[in-house]
């Protein structure tokens, strides 16, 4: 018994008195919107200054549009209520919403439950009275929200705040109890303000970094924190750096560090009605990011002096901020070897753009090609277009220098080993560095993989085999020229001191001879004949296939 009055006793202080004459109408619909907001993170609260349309708070949903319409009216719902919510409903209803609700401090009875019911029934959405018993159990879970509208806490969270700034400047009772101090105000803090949630840090030295995160999406809107004051940027490299970085962080959300010797004076209206003036310290202002949303589709495309395109390639929105002109996109390319820094100037309608390439050690070579074709194709007189969702975002982009021999070199190496791969099957990190002999190993390797025949030139050919085998060799030259004659080989190339193998090749000399014949040696060197073409120097080469690589061939002469 003593659980369930304890409960009783707490629910009945955390009651709203709805009759509050400090609950205007505008008070009633802040809070309740911020209690939504809190109940629902996907609500949109939409500002009635110009006519609402008949929603006080919408829920977009993959089912469909909730709308809440929001009445501070209490007592009994007479017929100048009626009318203001037979206006609404009708409003609403042109926006085709799947449910809308009443919220009102108002638990109905019959009379008005029943004209309720035959207000609300010529419509085919759904439709609920949200009243008084309604609000208030949802107000007693969130007593943070009619603390901060009625009871004045935004004083003691001002004062909670100047008091952990406050904590900086003494340690004489060391770190742990500065920590354990700050953890109480902060937790204090998160009880009090119903718009952000706050953390915090305590550094070796005893210097307190507070944090401030929005409880809810559009927390921002409803209690936004405004900075002002003066700063002196000296005309040096890192002064215009800074001051460009400050407004960056205005302009299009980014983060920026100022220095404690730039600020002359700090003015922030902070959350929960903290307003104040600070001296000394630096002013960190770090990026609300946001993740784009999944369908999000932008595409670079570089279009040649006719219009034509030259390249193109997709890319994933990463993070994105939004400032007063315009925002930051953070982008990558599918392969994650192209990283875009896109910022949106909305009122120029101008895209500046920083990128950055690189090829991450042990990747595929075909992973790497996109990237190093599109950057081929960046020639001066050129022009780079970014679209989103299929359609252009700005102005072209003139191209005016690149690395497009150093782009098209690798692009042509990366082309070369992915063709040899995939021809082969046989697949291999991309070597850090190539040798020239290696790079003609590959071009070898290439060409025999990728031509069903290929013919080339031979000069030399040095044959070791048994005794019984030189004999052969001797009787089958004893004319001293023969035509047609082939022989099998595996097809290996050696990168890096590393061995790979991509195949058996079948030679076709079109005529040879035997030059010189050299004798055993003991077993450290077996009979050899040295071969040189005979009147035709052509060699075919053809690429066994795996099944023929199976098959027991004849001897390497015919």
């Amino acid at each position: 018994m003593r659980k369930w009055n304890h409960a009783m006793e707490h629910g009945m202080k955390n009651r709203v008195d709805w009759t509050d004459e400090r609950l205007s109408s505008s008070v009633y619909e802040d809070m309740v919107a911020v209690l939504i907001s809190r109940l629902h993170p996907e609500a949109q609260r939409i500002d009635g200054a110009g006519g609402d349309g008949g929603k006080d708070v919408q829920l977009p949903l993959p089912t469909g549009l909730e709308i809440f319409e929001l009445k501070s009216f209490t007592g009994r719902v007479g017929k100048s209520q009626r009318d203001q919510i037979k206006r609404s409903l009708k409003r609403a209803a042109t926006h085709n919403p799947v449910v809308w609700y009443l919220v009102v401090p108002i638990d109905h009875n019959d009379a008005e439950l029943k004209w309720f019911d035959g207000l609300t029934s010529p419509y085919s959405f759904d439709c609920y009275w949200r009243g008084k018993t309604w609000l208030d159990g949802k107000m007693a879970k969130h007593p943070d929200l009619p603390r901060y509208y009625l009871e004045g806490s935004k004083d003691e969270i001002f004062r909670l705040l100047k008091e952990i700034n406050s904590e900086q400047a003494g340690l004489t009772q060391g770190v742990p109890d500065l920590v354990e101090r700050v953890r109480v105000l902060k937790d204090r803090l998160n009880d009090l303000d119903p718009h952000y949630s706050f953390g915090f840090s305590v550094t070796p030295d005893g210097a307190v970094n507070v944090t401030v995160a929005p409880r809810y999406p559009g927390a921002e809107n409803d209690r936004p924190i405004t900075i002002g004051g003066s700063f002196h940027f000296p005309e040096t490299v890192v002064g215009r750096a800074v001051a460009q970085a400050l407004e960056d962080t205005f302009n299009y959300g980014t983060s920026s560090v100022i220095p404690a010797e730039y600020i002359q004076r700090l003015d922030i209206d902070a959350p929960v009605g903290l307003g104040s003036n600070f001296e000394g310290g630096e002013l960190r202002l770090e990026a609300v990011v946001n993740t784009p949303p999944e369908d999000l589709r932008v595409v670079f495309r570089i279009q040649d002096e006719r219009g034509l395109i030259a390249a193109q390639m997709p890319f994933m929105a990463t993070e994105s901020t939004v400032g007063q002109r315009g925002g930051m996109l953070k982008l990558s390319d599918l392969n994650s070897i192209v990283s875009i820094q896109a910022r949106i100037d909305a009122q120029e309608h101008r895209i500046n753009l920083h990128y950055e390439h690189r090829d991450p050690p042990g990747s595929l070579p075909g992973k790497l090609l996109p990237a190093a074709i599109f950057f081929r194709e960046m020639k001066p007189g050129r022009h780079l277009v970014m679209l989103v969702n299929g359609k252009e975002i700005g102005p072209p982009i003139a191209i005016s220098e690149s690395g497009t021999e150093k782009y098209a070199q690798h692009a042509a190496l990366l082309k070369l080993i992915d063709d040899v791969q995939r021809s082969s099957g046989v697949y291999f990190p991309m070597p850090s560095t190539l040798t020239s002999d290696e790079v003609e190993a590959l071009q070898e390797a290439h060409a025999y993989l990728t031509r069903e025949e290929f013919s080339g030139e031979w000069t030399t050919l040095r044959i070791e085999t048994t005794p019984e085998g030189l004999t052969r060799f001797q009787e089958q030259f004893r004319e001293g020229e023969v035509r047609d004659m082939w022989f099998t080989e595996p097809l290996v190339v050696e990168l890096g001191g590393d061995s790979y193998f991509l195949g058996i090749a079948r030679k076709n000399l079109a005529t040879a001879r035997i030059v010189e014949v050299a004798e055993a040696a003991g077993e450290t060197s077996p009979p050899a004949i040295i071969l040189r073409p005979g009147s035709d120097s052509t060699v075919t080469v053809t690429m066994l296939s795996t099944e023929e690589q199976g098959v027991e061939l004849p001897p390497a002469a015919s």
